[in-house]
């Protein structure tokens, strides 16, 4: 379908359906600058102390090397010795930079688990695909942009060193300590001006990133209206839905009328039953109400039933209007209702007796 139709923004369907197949607006970008951050920060404010920690390290080493005897047990144990003092050290830092790759992830997209991204496809492992990924539109975007980087930070780096050579070469009369304080602040900078720029590209990338993601789940107006019909269904099976309903609910309410003590009509239009009992009533209940055609019907089946039939016409249309079914009556209405289930009993009891 092409893109020209596809106008409208995505629903909240689309998009989590786009979720769920790992489509997500997402720059790599912003994860590789902040950890470049990240981690600018912790040498910062650590420098000093893993500094002391390898020097510490290093004479250890070099002092017990002297003890060793060469051979390939001493050689192993030396290896590994090494390794797990260098892991150990690092240790802090590889756990913030696993935190910040967290972080930085749940920011972008949120916390997400896409089982059908691990779905094996042969689309996936097609090498034709691959070919054609590998030299595709984007892939030469994404070769232009990596050469414009290099060439924009080998310039940073060309400016920084073009103003800090002449002071550089001042330091050949400076003591140890301080060549390598001037140095390492200087490195420090030009890593920060390194990383702003990066900053600046991924700030830039993300916005990108979430332009194409915006576009690529975009809509026609018939994908909407069909979307509409499936959550909302259709309208005339909603309406034979209802249909159904009306009719199992009129249903039950034409068999409460068999259980109801009278029917109060106005002759042609109205019908309303009423069900009084003392011990879990505080007043007469509308059990089944009508006009016109429904109205008959009550009334029919009150004969059947042999219910009491009255006609009040006024009073029936007040039960009608104002008191809604399988509800008691109003205050107002207890004088009027009461006289005609008093006439009533009275003259079941005529019958009875």
């Amino acid at each position: 379908m092409p893109d020209e139709d596809k106008t409208e923004p995505a629903t909240p369907k689309r998009r989590q359906e786009a979720r769920e197949e790992g489509k997500v607006a997402k720059s790599i970008e912003l994860n590789t600058a902040f950890l470049l951050l990240i981690t600018a920060i912790f040498f910062y404010f650590t420098a000093y102390s893993l500094g002391e920690k390898f020097k510490e390290s290093f004479v250890y080493f070099i002092e017990l090397a002297g003890n060793f005897h060469l051979n390939l047990n001493s050689v192993d144990f030396l290896f590994r010795s090494v390794n797990d003092t260098i892991f150990s050290i690092l240790l802090p830092f590889f756990m913030v930079i696993f935190v910040a790759a967290f972080l930085i992830n749940v920011v972008q997209v949120g916390f997400m688990i896409t089982p059908k991204v691990l779905e094996l496809k042969f689309d996936k492992i097609n090498p034709v695909n691959g070919l054609k990924n590998m030299f595709s539109l984007k892939s030469f975007g994404e070769l232009v942009k990596s050469f414009i980087k290099a060439f924009v930070m080998a310039y940073i780096l060309w400016v920084f060193v073009r103003h800090h050579v002449d002071k550089w070469q001042t330091l050949a009369q400076q003591p140890e300590n301080v060549i390598f304080m001037v140095l390492l602040r200087d490195t420090f900078l030009i890593v920060i001006y390194m990383i702003i720029f990066i900053i600046f590209v991924a700030i830039m990338d993300y916005l990108f990133q979430k332009f194409t993601f915006e576009k690529s789940i975009r809509m026609t107006k018939q994908e909407v209206k069909d979307e509409y019909k499936q959550m909302e269904g259709d309208p005339k099976v909603k309406q034979k839905i209802r249909s159904m309903q009306m009719e199992i609910a009129r249903r039950r309410m034409m068999e409460e009328v068999k259980k109801a003590d009278v029917v109060i009509t106005n002759p042609t239009h109205y019908a309303v039953a009423l069900k009084y009992n003392t011990t879990s009533m505080n007043a007469p209940k509308v059990v089944a109400k009508g006009i016109n055609l429904i109205a008959q019907k009550i009334k029919n089946i009150a004969k059947e039933s042999d219910i009491p039939i009255v006609e009040k016409p006024e009073l029936a249309q007040q039960l009608y209007k104002k008191v809604p079914l399988d509800r008691e009556i109003p205050e107002e209405l207890y004088k009027a209702v009461a006289e005609i289930l008093a006439y009533v009993y009275k003259l079941k009891n005529q019958s009875t007796g």
